[in-house]
């Protein structure tokens, strides 16, 4: 196994960006598990926060990480456009550097945690043709919802909102609005699986299985695991061996 940290330049940002990339020793087409950070982290969460290194050891996956900041993966209102950036770049630069990384649909997935679970959901729906399953650990599926009432003060957050979303009305019906994009797939066939991780005490809990009705009425299939804990890799960081072992499994994906 290896394991690389470097800086990758980004043409579409204007600016470099932190990568991680952990390689197996299988030389040729490796499935790969893209993953996402959470808010006020970087590319060193998964790395870090979690055992992911451990759980990996002995499997045929390589992992990928990238930072975005608090950018929540989509093109800002006031900032980047990350969205562009991991819909058209990243991952094709990744396997540029690392040609040992499979260009499979089938050997292909992306997962996020918190905030790197929207933005897991979020690219996939907007790039059907690149990831065949998706997990979110406790992921803010459901980002109109959250900007909404944040808007109206019930919701915790900060400017990182505005400055990402700028209000409701550029989170509905776009391609920022996972939901409203897994029901406008035609061809539910195409859809990903969805994995979906929840701590009993998340205080997301009710939103996560308002999505995961939302999905599963848009066609989608979905996985729910509920698992004690809160909103933390300490409750996340158990489920990680299933979660691997669906990855590599071919079976379906019941509620």
């Amino acid at each position: 196994m290896a394991l690389y940290r470097f800086n990758m330049p980004a043409r579409t940002l204007g600016f470099p960006v932190e990568v991680s990339v952990y390689v197996p020793e299988e030389a040729i087409n490796i499935p790969t598990l893209w993953l996402l950070h959470g808010a006020n982290n970087d590319d060193r969460e998964w790395l870090q926060d979690s055992s992911l290194l451990r759980y990996l050891q002995g499997r045929r996956l390589a992992a990928v990480t990238v930072s975005v900041h608090n950018g929540f993966y989509v093109n800002m209102a006031y900032g980047a456009s990350y969205a562009d950036f991991l819909e058209g770049e990243w991952i094709d630069a990744v396997r540029g550097l690392f040609p040992c990384l499979s260009r499979d649909r089938a050997k292909n997935f992306v997962a996020g945690a918190s905030m790197g679970g929207f933005g897991a959901l979020r690219l996939v729906m907007n790039r059907l043709d690149l990831f065949c399953k998706v997990g979110s650990f406790a992921g803010s599926i459901e980002m109109p919802t959250i900007v909404e009432r944040y808007a109206r003060g019930i919701q915790p957050g900060g400017e990182d909102f505005r400055w990402a979303f700028d209000g409701y009305e550029n989170m509905v019906r776009n391609s920022n609005d996972v939901i409203y994009l897994a029901r406008q797939c035609e061809d539910k066939d195409r859809l990903p699986e969805i994995y979906m991780v929840i701590g009993l005490d998340d205080f997301g809990y009710a939103l996560n299985m308002i999505a995961r009705d939302d999905l599963l009425a848009a066609g989608a299939k979905v996985r729910w695991v509920e698992v004690p804990g809160s909103h933390s890799f300490d409750c996340w960081d158990p489920a990680l061996p299933a979660f691997l072992n669906w990855l590599e499994s071919k079976e379906a994906s019941p509620c």
